[in-house]
This record gives structure tokens, sequence and C-alpha cells, in this order.
């Protein structure tokens, strides 16, 4: 029986740039132009990723 180790990549990526130095690529990048469906879309992501999460007994419920 063959029990060769699995190497695993390791959890955390190396990052190119600093978090600072990607907030300023953002703010120097120009507007991108959007259709109102996606900018429903955009606010329905926005919406749900700031809603209240509470973690009950066998389930999540999302308030």
């Amino acid at each position: 029986m063959d029990r060769t180790a699995t190497i695993a990549k390791p959890l955390s990526a190396t990052r190119k740039s600093t978090l600072d130095q990607r907030i300023e690529e953002l703010r120097m990048r120009g507007p991108v132009y959007i259709n109102h469906g996606e900018a429903i879309l955009l606010q329905g992501t926005a919406a749900a990723s700031l809603r209240k999460q509470c973690i009950a007994r066998a389930k999540i419920d999302l308030d």
C-alpha cells in the first residue's frame, strides 16, 4: 500500500501589492458605466452583505 504524502498549497496567498496600493489603484481608475439592472444587482449584494447575521441552534437567521 502506497502512503505517499500529499503536498498541500498554503492557505494564504501572497499579495502582489498592499491594501493601500490597491485602494489607490481603484481610486485612480476611471468610472465604469453600468445599466439599471446591474445597478440593482449591486445594490442587492451590498444590502445583503450589511444585513445582520445571527446563528441560532441549528440554523442561520438573516434579519
